[in-house]
């Protein structure tokens, strides 16, 4: 971009060469005469001050000419130059230089570059660049030519709800945008664009009766997929949810297994499961496992579930959950043609756009946090050629998966190849990933723990620049003590070469020796011990004769501390035989978490709703654009999963 910007090797910049036709143009574009750049001392500046004073205050009304319109701009420049009086006649008769009409467009446009490079040069040098980071700081230099060019919208929320259209999250997210704040200007192209991508998501047609409908129409819609779609009779536990005073109410009691409405229901009207006694949280945990079984699974299976934990970098549970819908596969065909696009150039970029996850500012749903989509074909690749790697095989447990995920997936590093293998059979996940609610609810403990305590408190203290004591770090402020403990505990693994320099395998377990996995790593990963000690805190919260694994206990323990029911209804594999739901329609229903409290991080989803609205939204099919049935799973099938197809104009550019 910079490169473009600067004038040609040994050509002087047009303030020396012409300093009162530099002048006249800037006036031209509504720069103020008393604010143009330059020493008192340089003897140019009195020439380009004189010049912006010939055209500023007509220049005000000349400045809503597009810029692409040069040669409007430079014949109104040369009318106006030739009535300013015997300073006028001398800019008009060529005695600053002025350059012939023939070369008018380039020498504004240069005018224009010169302004830009100089303006993008002091704002990279200025504290608000440095403290932007990736896509902001080109969006930064973005706003700097669209101010310059005129070709932004004034950053204001009414401004913007109209240049979008009245897409609030999008106006929202653009005004929460730091590299907008700096200049108070969005460039246009990044609204057209963002609005071009949400027209194309909006086209998706509606695949489901939606909320209006009756009890009677989900019934017969899901019957038509072969899917119960109804909510099974509420039974009473016969217990009262003391925060919110309502009978605690389960479909189906605590017996069998959940529908998908069933789930919803009671995220709908939700409780705080610390009202419920050890055993009936177990119970109901053990109907969770039960209906999330999957009967005889396949690749397919295999893949939207370690897929789930593959998306979750930095994307909290309700939009991680909505991600991985969105980004759900339903047959081989899709997984092989998914796997077919390993090291496509720009895949992660094409996959955000081809499916709307990315930021509603980009025209997206917002729910996509880190993860490198790019990493889902390579997953795809692996579970076809050594699916077995992801199975525990005679004697193996689910942690010996985890050592091979972790190993071999890109993207699915010790905490979140942790999250995804339990997934794979929840009845024997004996292994738990340590997030942020773990760590913030164990540090303390393990600063006085007998087996790593010592370790942990050093480390700690190195970081803090403390003693190593327990009243010492504890008596700094939490949130730094906090953002510590994740650092120490969450952010490192242990790791060793595979091999030695010898070529021998460097003490490398069985469950990841060659023979079990799809290919070597150069170093071999595995928990440190402060993770490792975590884990065991969780293991023993099960008691003395356990009903449930680590994992599910990990959960149970997960919705206390969030004070809320969380049945992970993503997962239900009901899911597999019903058609993907319209872009629309996950975005009203994410709206709908939002509204009841689903991705507040700190209070209590309380509030009763409509299970239907949770489940796909308030979206009346009716009023929906008329694009023909399917194209929704023809853009992910062909476009996304598929290899990019070249004759579709909608896709992203």
């Amino acid at each position: 971009m910079q490169t473009q910007m600067m004038a040609r090797p040994g050509q002087a910049p047009l303030r020396q060469q012409y300093p009162t036709t530099y002048g006249a143009l800037a006036g031209l574009v509504g720069m103020d005469p008393n604010e143009m750049d330059g020493s008192v001392f340089d003897p140019n500046t009195a020439a380009v001050r004189k010049g912006a004073e010939y055209t500023y205050l007509p220049g005000l009304v000349a400045s809503a000419i597009p810029l692409g319109k040069v040669g409007a701009g430079i014949g109104m420049l040369a009318g106006m130059a030739k009535s300013a009086g015997r300073a006028g006649d001398a800019l008009a008769a060529g005695r600053t230089a002025m350059p012939s009409m023939s070369s008018e467009a380039s020498m504004l446009q240069r005018f224009v570059e010169e302004k830009v490079t100089a303006a993008q040069t002091k704002l990279m040098k200025s504290k608000d660049f440095a403290g932007l980071k990736g896509q902001e700081r080109d969006h930064a230099l973005e706003a700097v030519r669209a101010k310059i060019e005129k070709t932004g919208v004034q950053r204001s929320m009414a401004n913007l709800l109209d240049a979008v259209n009245g897409e609030e999250d999008i106006a929202r997210s653009l005004m929460q945008n730091p590299a907008f704040k700096i200049n108070g200007v969005v460039p246009k192209s990044v609204i057209d664009d963002a609005v071009s991508t949400r027209a194309r998501m909006r086209s998706e047609p509606a695949s489901t009766p939606g909320a209006k409908a009756s009890e009677e129409d989900w019934k017969k819609w899901g019957e038509k997929h072969g899917v119960n779609m109804t909510i099974t009779k509420p039974q009473s536990l016969g217990i009262t949810d003391l925060t919110t005073k309502r009978e605690v109410q389960i479909p189906g009691g605590l017996e069998g297994t959940f529908t998908i409405p069933d789930m919803f229901w009671m995220k709908a009207r939700n409780i705080d499961p610390s009202s419920l006694p050890k055993k009936t949280h177990d119970e109901l945990m053990q109907k969770l496992i039960r209906t999330h079984e999957v009967q005889n699974p396949d690749q397919v299976d295999m893949f939207n579930r370690l897929n789930f934990a593959l998306l979750s970098p930095n994307a909290p549970l309700t939009p991680n959950e909505f991600l991985a819908q969105r980004m759900r596969l339903t047959d081989m065909d899709e997984l092989q043609a998914l796997a077919g696009r390993v090291g496509e150039t720009g895949l992660s970029r094409t996959a955000q756009g081809q499916t709307g996850v990315q930021a509603a500012s980009r025209g997206g749903m917002g729910v996509l946090g880190t993860a490198d989509l790019g990493n889902q074909a390579m997953l795809a690749k692996l579970i076809l050629d050594k699916p077995d790697m992801f199975q525990m095989a005679p004697g193996e447990t689910m942690r010996d998966v985890t050592m091979r995920v972790m190993n071999q997936v890109p993207g699915l590093g010790p905490k979140t190849a942790s999250l995804g293998t339990p997934w794979l059979n929840l009845e024997k996940a004996n292994t738990s990933a340590v997030d942020l609610h773990m760590i913030r609810n164990s540090y303390e403990r393990m600063l006085d723990d007998p087996v790593v305590g010592d370790a942990f408190r050093a480390r700690m203290a190195g970081k803090l620049k403390v003693e190593p004591t327990t009243e010492a770090i504890l008596g700094l402020p939490t949130k730094r003590v906090e953002d510590a403990a994740i650092d120490v505990i969450g952010g490192s693994s242990l790791s060793k070469t595979y091999r030695t320099k010898t070529g021998e395998l460097n003490a490398i377990p069985s469950v990841a020796t060659p023979e079990k996995l799809a290919y070597e790593p150069k170093q071999l990963q595995d928990f440190n011990p402060f993770y490792k000690r975590v884990v065991d805190y969780v293991d023993e919260s099960r008691g003395q004769d356990p009903v449930l694994e680590l994992f599910p206990e990990q959960w149970r323990k997960w919705d206390v501390y969030r004070q809320r029911l969380e049945p992970h209804e993503f997962a239900h594999p009901d899911y597999r035989l019903l058609p993907r739901q319209s872009w629309t329609e996950m975005q009203d229903a994410l709206t709908a978490h939002k509204e009841a409290g689903y991705t507040q991080a700190k209070n209590p989803v309380m509030g009763e709703t409509d299970w239907r609205k949770l489940y796909y939204g308030k979206v009346d099919p009716m009023v929906l654009p008329g694009v023909a049935a399917g194209a929704g799973a023809a853009m992910l099938g062909a476009d996304y999963l598929g290899q990019p197809t070249r004759t579709n104009n909608l896709a992203p550019q």
